[in-house]
């Protein structure tokens, strides 16, 4: 029999273009009837590749980070199929068209593992996404080593721990005078009072204070604000009765009196949120804020504190690893020192 080779160089050659194009297209899943076996997360710091089939010289489609969460739908000899919204560009009559829709991705299961392998390295700690200084702020898609104002060390459980004794706090909480009274805090001043009144009923507008205490050796009162979606610290002069200086969180003071640091989780970025003032002449004075990348402190004010040997000791976890799968903080902590430069 005659074969016609053109005919068959034609069938061919659609053959081919209709199976690279099914390729192409990965592999279509229904989200609603898959279902998840488990879910990983990304444990090798420089990511993993998302591969089109379970094969290292298959199609790369892009990378998952580190700390990422994976819902694992396969597990195929050291290969695990993740469900996932995979974007691809196709063109149709010299344009270019986008299509979004589920598949089954994979990745190779040994660069994968709990919440509780993602960790904090000494290199995670100076990076931050934003900082500002002298009214400006500078923003930083793939983060920038912050390198003056703040150092920054890892320690473990033991280290913290055993600075806890020397811990030292200049925040005299002496409520009993200045107790609130029928929603209001009265601060008996020098020369003015000063009054704060609690509006809980005006929601977006809501706000409610309480008197922390005060600094003997800076003068100053201290109340804090809370309001619908934020809260603040303000420091009121005793002498004058007028707000000096509001804060971000609460005011943690250097042992040798000449640094505050404020710091908090930002669930919102998120980050690790940190404000440094320098104290001069009895004034607060704001020289950064800055959003750390990578940690969020964890826990509650007191559980942060200044020891004698200069340093600010932290619970932290890894922004990744901050809640825990029932979602709420996790305390699988790890510990930072922080000390100005």
């Amino acid at each position: 029999m005659k074969i016609n080779l053109t005919l068959f160089g034609t069938l061919l050659l659609i053959f081919f273009t209709v199976d690279c194009n099914s390729q192409d297209k990965g592999i279509q899943i229904d989200y609603d009837k898959v279902k998840v076996i488990e879910s990983v997360y990304v444990i090798d710091h420089n990511g993993i590749d998302i591969k089109q089939q379970p094969d290292v010289n298959s199609k790369t489609l892009g990378k998952y980070n580190y700390g990422e969460q994976l819902d694992i739908i396969e597990i195929n000899k050291g290969w695990l199929g993740v469900r996932d919204r995979i974007t691809r560009e196709y063109e149709e009559d010299g344009h270019k068209i986008e299509s979004t829709g589920w598949e089954k991705v994979y990745v190779q299961e040994n660069q994968t593992g709990k919440l509780s392998n993602i960790q904090l390295t000494q290199q995670d700690l100076n990076v931050i996404i934003s900082l500002t200084k002298n009214g400006k702020t500078e923003h930083f898609v793939n983060g920038d080593s912050l390198t003056n104002y703040l150092k920054f060390e890892l320690i473990d459980r033991i280290a913290f721990l055993s600075k806890k004794s020397t811990s030292v706090n200049f925040l005299l909480s002496d409520t009993t005078p200045n107790r609130k009274k029928n929603g209001k805090i009265e601060l008996f001043c020098e020369k003015k009072n000063k009054l704060y009144i609690d509006k809980p009923n005006e929601e977006v507008e809501a706000q409610k204070y309480s008197y922390i205490g005060q600094i003997e050796f800076l003068n100053k009162y201290v109340v804090k604000g809370s309001y619908y979606e934020s809260s603040d610290y303000k420091l009121i002069d005793k002498t004058s009765g007028e707000e000096t200086q509001t804060l971000a969180e609460y005011p943690y003071i250097s042992t040798d009196k000449k640094h505050i640091i404020c710091i908090y989780a930002n669930p919102y970025e998120p980050a690790g949120d940190v404000e440094l003032y320098v104290i001069k002449d009895k004034q607060t004075i704001l020289v950064i804020s800055a959003s750390f990348k990578n940690w969020m402190p964890a826990i509650e004010k007191e559980d942060i504190f200044w020891s004698t040997d200069g340093y600010l000791y932290v619970p932290a976890l890894h922004v990744k690893a901050f809640w825990n799968e029932q979602g709420g903080i996790d305390d699988n902590y790890q510990y930072i020192r922080i000390k100005p430069l």
